[in-house]
């Protein structure tokens, strides 16, 4: 658990780092955003893993919640292609959110092991 709370400090930072880096250079927004890629795909993967230790957990279980959200509006909103629905920000706000309430949990979990 500890390595993957030090491995999820290192992709959260990535992005932030490459944003400021954004302000030097535009070309790093791009890699800033596409760096969320594989944190997401990294943190799904750890929730997965320790889906059984987390299981009763209100926390783990409004971030599933919320990830479910997430996928299922991406799928019926057809989000990846038009960009003025009105709900637009909230679906594209969501994986920074989701990111960093997942951080928040395995940082508390990490704690208590």
């Amino acid at each position: 658990m500890k390595t993957a709370n030090k491995i999820n400090y290192a992709l959260v930072l990535l992005p932030i780092f490459l944003t400021i880096l954004g302000f030097f250079d535009e070309q790093f927004f791009f890699y800033a955003l596409l760096s969320l890629i594989p944190l997401g795909i990294f943190q799904v993967g750890v929730a997965i893993a320790y889906s059984s230790k987390f299981i009763k957990n209100l926390h783990y279980k409004l971030y599933t919640y919320g990830v479910m959200l997430f996928f299922s509006l991406a799928v019926t909103s057809k989000f990846w292609w038009d960009y003025l629905e009105p709900y637009s920000g909230i679906v594209y706000g969501m994986p920074p959110l989701l990111a960093i309430y997942f951080s928040i949990i395995l940082h508390d979990k990490s704690k208590e092991l």
